[in-house]
């Protein structure tokens, strides 16, 4: 069967509580001829391909890992609607002039929530006011606050800060009972695995770190090994990276099946002596937490990662530069679960070792082309 947004989920289910296994296949791989389409002709069309192995079988988590991947996404879903409420609270605060989201950079951080709380409760006292900030902020930006809170605190504005403020505390009160269901399912999927002992630290979650207990321990017991070893990844990544493809890779008899299942490999078209590189304009999800991870390391000065990027960002631009370096990520990680191979980042020094290496191979090979000789200074 062919995927339909969400309406294929509940057929699927049936088929298989009736012991029909069922191959989920994307619709853009059984494209009819136009002018020919019909339910009848899909189904036909689909079933002749797939007998002749054209076309690829989708992953489809089972049981309690399904539960996870909707969860997930769910949860991410939850995050991108939180930002209404937040623009919603930034507009109200533009309208009484206040310029809060021009000296701090986040208002529902813990320094802005309590002086937007205190300014909803009558205080309009900006030494006061600053005082509720971070020790960092104060002794920084103490000035540039003082100015910023000098506003015009009409009623009406203070009304729309209000209850954008109390649905922004809902959404995020909806939020924490999301990570308390992912926390569930995961201990679930956890309950018949050993336990891992690992001795490395704990890699800072810096944006939207879910609440779950142990989620570092949670997570290496469902790798077997610690997998956020790898650099850019951390804990968060790794739990969506489970809801995307699991926690085996054994379906994939290659790296490149995964790299190219994951959309970061380069897709070409070729007729005769043309080629025609195509791009991609839907990523698919575990590819796009690649490139997320990736685009962390761009600017990293003790990652090789991030150097490799630099020297590709410089001819091809940033864009490319990404894809490659998410292309990396994705190899390790697929080398490291099928294989075990532990990941050692070997540092930004050592990669720069190996490029100038092969530079100065490639001068001696040009060298003796020309029958001249290279002297060192």
């Amino acid at each position: 069967m062919e995927a339909t947004g969400v309406y294929w989920i509940a057929f699927h289910e049936m088929l298989e509580e009736a012991g029909i296994e069922v191959s989920l296949v994307n619709p853009k791989e059984t494209g009819q001829v136009k002018g020919r389409k019909s339910d009848v002709r899909d189904c036909q069309w689909i079933q002749k391909l797939f007998s002749a192995g054209l076309i690829r079988q989708s992953y489809v988590p089972i049981g309690k890992l399904k539960e996870l991947r909707l969860m997930v996404r769910e949860r991410l879903d939850m995050i991108e609607m939180g930002s209404t409420y937040v623009n919603k609270m930034q507009r109200a605060l533009e309208l009484m002039n206040i310029k809060l989201t021009s000296v701090i950079s986040q208002i529902q951080g813990s320094s802005g929530l309590r002086m937007i709380k205190a300014i909803l409760n009558g205080e309009r006292d900006t030494n006061k006011l600053l005082a509720l900030c971070d020790v960092r902020i104060i002794k920084s930006k103490s000035e540039d606050i003082l100015k910023a809170l000098e506003g015009n605190y009409n009623t009406t504005y203070l009304y729309m800060l209000r209850s954008s403020l109390q649905m922004w505390e809902l959404h995020e009160e909806a939020l924490m009972n999301i990570d308390k269901k992912i926390e569930e399912l995961l201990e679930d999927l956890n309950q018949d695995r050993s336990h891992i002992d690992d001795s490395n630290p704990e890699k800072s979650i810096r944006h939207h770190k879910p609440h779950i207990k142990n989620l570092h321990q949670k997570m290496l017991d469902m790798y077997g090994i610690n997998v956020s070893s790898l650099s850019g990844l951390n804990d968060y990544s790794l739990l969506r990276l489970v809801g995307e493809t699991g926690a085996e890779l054994s379906r994939f008899p290659t790296v490149k099946h995964f790299v190219s299942w994951c959309q970061l490999s380069p897709r070409h078209k070729q007729s005769g002596k043309f080629k025609k590189s195509l791009r991609v304009k839907t990523r698919s999800q575990a590819g796009q937490i690649f490139l997320e991870s990736a685009t962390s390391l761009l600017n990293s000065k003790h990652i090789a990662i991030g150097a490799f990027m630099r020297r590709i960002r410089a001819k091809k631009g940033s864009c490319i530069a990404i894809k490659a370096g998410a292309r990396k990520l994705a190899e390790a990680y697929y080398n490291l679960i099928t294989k075990g191979q532990q990941y050692v980042e070997q540092g930004i020094v050592n990669y720069q070792n190996k490029l100038k290496e092969r530079e100065q191979k490639l001068l001696i090979k040009l060298a003796v082309k020309h029958n001249l000789a290279l002297i060192p200074i």
